[in-house]
């Protein structure tokens, strides 16, 4: 009985073991590098909050915001070179 006890123990040690590592980590967010700093920046901030560079750009071709950082527009694939003003890094 108590083998039974045990083997059913460790069955449910395991399966919990194994749903704790199929977690998926925790994502982090995505970034670039700030052109004025050079620090690390996400996509989705307007201002770096280290050297107060804009970080968000207007594209021409479909007038989508995104970051100074991307070479080309995630929405129209307008290319950034000589197209935004100052030519990604």
């Amino acid at each position: 009985m108590l083998l039974i006890f045990l083997l059913i123990f460790a069955l449910l040690a395991l399966a919990i073991v194994q749903q704790i590592e199929r977690r998926p980590a925790k994502a982090e967010p995505p970034y670039g590098n700030c052109p004025g700093c050079g620090g690390r920046a996400e996509v989705d901030w307007l201002i770096c909050p280290r050297c107060k560079e804009l970080l968000q750009c207007q594209c021409p071709g479909c007038g989508e915001r995104l970051p100074v950082f991307h070479r080309f527009c995630t929405a129209c694939g307008t290319s950034r070179k000589g197209s935004f003003g100052a030519d990604p890094p």
